[in-house]
């Protein structure tokens, strides 16, 4: 046999034994074989987080919207007492004395995001107002708005002569002007006693106050605003009155 003829039939066998290669040898057998693989993977990811989940609630741990991750009974009774600590009687407040749901605000007079979502507080105010005890906390963004402490001391000396709300709102509403000069204005256009209104904010008397309210936002994982705590579970950033609808809908429903 020549030597060309050997080279053909040698040729000719391996186009033929390519045609018969394992499925797993081929391009769309590994395509399969890494699919599955996968499907191999989650399926043993989902069956350890069940059975972990299982072990933890064996163990009486509770699992923490807030952070994402399960922690003791202990320490979810801890951080509920921290926002029930929180909860004091002078703080200012709209809604009813005995609501179902507790939103604590926190927020900044400098606040370009709590100022956009004002309309939609005051719109779930309108509709849930008697189940709700909406709370104001203090959480002045210095950081960011060098004249924010100011606003704030000024609204609680507002607060002293029961026109804090008022203040609140005037504060929004004209969030560029918060000199000293315009935050006396204020006072003035709301007829307060403008001679105890310059004694208390000359004084600092809210900055306790506001200092501790700053502090418990932060202790509670606060770290910008708006921020809400409602119903001990913190939301970070504007909530639509949509989803407050949605919200205080789940509440009632896990109330009844």
């Amino acid at each position: 046999m020549s030597t060309e003829k050997k080279i053909k039939e040698r040729l000719d066998q391996a186009v033929v034994e390519s045609h018969f290669k394992p499925w797993y040898q081929r391009t769309i057998g590994k395509i399969f074989l890494a699919i599955g693989a996968l499907f191999v993977l989650l399926f043993l990811y989902l069956s350890w987080a069940s059975l972990n989940s299982l072990l933890r609630i064996n163990n009486g741990d509770v699992f923490d919207k807030t952070s994402g991750a399960w922690i003791s009974y202990e320490d979810y009774q801890a951080h509920q007492k921290d926002v029930s600590e929180v909860l004091t009687e002078d703080d200012p407040f709209l809604g009813t004395d005995e609501p179902l749901v507790y939103i604590v605000a926190y927020e900044s007079f400098a606040c370009p995001y709590c100022k956009s979502n004002q309309a939609d507080l005051k719109k779930m105010l309108e509709k849930f107002g008697p189940i709700v005890r909406f709370v104001f906390k203090d959480f002045p963004t210095e950081s960011l708005h060098p004249n924010v402490f100011q606003a704030h001391l000024a609204a609680g000396c507002a607060q002293e002569q029961n026109k804090f709300w008022e203040y609140h709102d005037v504060l929004f509403a004209n969030q560029e002007n918060i000199t000293k000069a315009d935050l006396r204005k204020y006072a003035q256009d709301l007829d307060l006693d403008i001679t105890a209104f310059d004694a208390c904010v000359a004084e600092e008397k809210p900055s306790v106050e506001i200092r501790q309210d700053y502090a418990q936002g932060v202790n509670l994982g606060v770290y910008g605003t708006p921020s809400y705590v409602i119903n001990g579970q913190l939301i970070s950033g504007e909530v639509t009155f949509e989803v407050w609808e949605q919200i205080i809908g789940f509440i009632l429903k896990e109330e009844i």
